[in-house]
């Protein structure tokens, strides 16, 4: 599923202009917020609010993708800060799953674990939106990069077989945070009209076959995605929170290191913040360089 061992890229993500032309997407397409999810680590589970803060270019204030304590937080993209999704779509894809068969419970739009809920705003609505900016409440503005595609990882954790499939093309949507502020339900929302610019969405790098439907993928699309770069820092967790739900063959497991981190993980979940790669800050190295300069001038005046 992952196979973003190639570095992040640009891209022009594939949009339906006929669509974003129409009079509707013209007008802007209106929505509301139906419920909003947090939570404060992979592996923990989500917990509905009234109301969510969001940082600009970091994510939701407390929510495990703006802490650094996401299961994806590895791959770093702009649009892990914050899914959005259709109620509405969802709720209708997913009518009749039950965990663990007909005696289990039904599933849930809020078991898809995605942060803000929509109602009045379909799935193919909120999919011709990638490029497109979101106008979220009265402050609130994010970037739509990617379509957020459901994983086997919360299908297991589900109990709930056939979930990838039954709300893959209702899964939501990557966002970027370009304005933060105060979200709560009942707010509006708007796809922004113009907004649309082309190659301003990112998906992160990742390969064609991660957006393709499981069961449509070839055996070696479904190897390459479980190529996991096991020594990049945070792989650890994805792989341990599959182990948690006993898919470890999907993210390329072998028996052994599917034991060693079934113990690792029965001692206590991998919940420690990845340390995010900083940019270069030319501001630091000026001021630095100033203060040993003075230092040096000081130091020879003394003499």
């Amino acid at each position: 599923f992952f196979a973003l061992a190639r570095p992040p890229q640009r891209v022009a993500y594939r949009v339906r202009f006929h669509r974003l032309q129409s009079q509707q997407w013209a007008r802007g397409v209106m929505a509301t917020v139906e419920s909003l999810h947090v939570c404060d680590a992979s592996m923990t589970p989500m917990r509905s609010t009234a109301g969510v803060t969001l940082i600009k270019g970091v994510g939701i204030k407390g929510d495990r993708y703006a802490t650094g304590r996401g299961t994806y937080v590895a791959f770093e993209e702009p649009g892990r800060q914050l899914t959005v999704i259709s109620g509405d779509s969802a709720s209708a894809s997913i009518c009749g799953l039950r965990r663990g068969g007909a005696g289990g419970g039904a599933v849930a739009v809020g078991d898809l674990r995605r942060n803000v809920v929509l109602s009045g705003m379909t799935a193919a609505e909120l999919h011709d939106a990638v490029g497109c900016t979101l106008k979220l409440g009265p402050r609130c503005v994010v970037l739509v990069h990617r379509l957020c595609v459901p994983c086997m990882y919360n299908e297991r954790l589900n109990d709930a077989p056939g979930l990838m499939e039954a709300s893959w093309e209702a899964g939501g949507v990557n966002c970027e945070i370009l304005e933060g502020g105060e979200l709560a339900v009942g707010d509006t929302v708007e796809v922004e009209p113009g907004s649309f610019r082309d190659g301003r969405a990112d998906d992160g790098g990742k390969k064609a076959a991660f957006f393709k439907r499981p069961s449509l993928r070839t055996p070696d699309e479904v190897q390459s995605l479980a190529q996991l770069p096991k020594d990049k820092p945070g792989v650890e967790r994805i792989m341990a929170a599959y182990v948690s739900v006993g898919a470890g063959k999907a993210v390329g497991l072998n028996d052994e290191e599917i034991a060693a981190l079934s113990h690792n993980t029965r001692s206590g979940p991998i919940l420690r913040p990845v340390e995010q790669q900083r940019p270069f800050s030319w501001w630091a190295l000026v001021a630095f360089v100033a203060l040993l300069a003075i230092a040096v001038a000081f130091g020879t005046r003394s003499q």
